[in-house]
């Protein structure tokens, strides 16, 4: 079954699954005593219809009289969902789900419902797990499957994740000013939703958000003038420089290294931003400057991932190959689908000449690779 969605980005944004309805449906909300099949059939003629109401009471009906129908129970998540009816969709849906796991559109459209009602983990396993299996591949589903899940991974303070989610917008150009504000949100770190905002702290969100929108549309002459304007008016916001330097990584780790490193000066205790300072120096083949960084990081929270293997790298590429091997393995005993952890780790495997070992990781970032 192809389906779908709502076009809704927030509450903003909408635009109807279903067409404009017809008039008049037919009589009767409860048919009691009715067979399955009449059933069946006399929901899908309300939904046909337009009378949303009626088609939902005739498919519970229907779904009470076979459970495992998993047509009845997809049109009641469906149709409850675009009722904002969350609890009735969530509901559903895990009947569905229940009955066929892979029911992808009805993952999707639970964790939308789970968002809506604020149970934003919930949501983002959902969204996350659904785009995974294709949820955002037809280009009329993706806008709100992806915002949503953008949102998500923003509220649950995974703020680089959640930016690239928004690369497809601006990639075609779609943008309003509730989403600048939402990758202002993403990419100044603040774990938050556009409507949580207060109205002092909204511009200069919307405008971080502008710039990094710029950036991710591949304008970077504009996004460069307003993140410069940002620094102007703004010398001592946080994650400003560390926002640029991330949009900068993927082109050019030197630049995004003297961003990283104007943010450690606006804030030394920013821990996430030495540690992107000293991986963005490993990355430059900067070892010796990254080495002192990467120590003061894992100093002050071993934990930090992205120091761990900034420190790693930068320990075996100068010389201390056995301490980074295994801070590298530590690494990938808590994620073992860390790609940078492995690809180091197979860096200093073949630099000690431990070249069976070596390529056992070369094809596991293979595979990773491809995921």
């Amino acid at each position: 079954m192809r389906v779908i969605f709502p076009k809704r980005l927030g509450r903003r944004f909408i635009l109807p699954f279903l067409a404009c309805a017809l008039a008049a449906a037919s009589p009767g909300l409860a048919q009691q005593g009715a067979s399955f099949e009449e059933l069946a059939a006399n929901a899908a003629a309300a939904r046909d219809h337009g009378n949303i109401s009626q088609a939902i009471d005739l498919y519970t009906q229907a779904t009470q009289l076979k459970p495992d129908w998993q047509e009845g129970w997809w049109y009641l998540t469906l149709l409850q969902y675009d009722r904002n009816l969350y609890g009735g969709a969530i509901d559903a849906a895990t009947h569905l789900l229940q009955l066929s796991p892979q029911a992808v559109p009805a993952m999707a459209l639970r964790g939308l419902s789970e968002f809506e009602i604020g149970n934003y983990a919930a949501s983002l396993n959902d969204l996350d797990t659904a785009v995974k299996h294709g949820a955002a591949q037809d280009p009329r589903n993706e806008p709100i499957v992806r915002y949503h899940l953008a949102l998500a991974l923003t509220k649950a303070s995974r703020f680089d994740e959640a930016l690239l989610q928004y690369y497809s917008f601006a990639q075609k150009g779609s943008s309003n000013p509730e989403m600048l504000v939402a990758i202002g949100l993403a990419g100044l770190r603040i774990p938050s939703l556009p409507n949580e905002v207060s109205p002092e702290s909204r511009q200069i969100i919307g405008e971080a958000g502008a710039a990094g929108f710029d950036m991710l549309a591949d304008h970077s002459v504009d996004a460069d003038e307003k993140f410069r304007a940002l620094f102007a008016r703004y010398p001592t916001a946080p994650n400003l420089h560390l926002f640029y330097g991330f949009m900068l990584f993927s082109h050019d780790a030197d630049l995004a290294a003297e961003q990283f490193k104007a943010e450690v000066e606006v804030a030394p205790q920013n821990n996430a931003a030495r540690a992107l300072l000293a991986y963005a120096l490993v990355i430059a083949g900067r070892y010796a400057e990254a080495l002192p960084e990467a120590e003061k990081v894992y100093a002050a929270d071993p934990d930090l991932q992205t120091g761990q293997i900034a420190l790693g790298r930068a320990l075996g590429e100068t010389g201390q190959i056995d301490r980074g091997v295994a801070l590298l393995k530590k690494v990938i005993e808590n994620d073992s689908n860390n790609l940078d952890a492995h690809i180091g780790l197979a860096t200093l495997l073949g630099r000690a000449g431990k070249r069976e070992e070596a390529y056992r990781e070369r094809m596991l970032c293979l595979a990773l690779s491809q995921k």
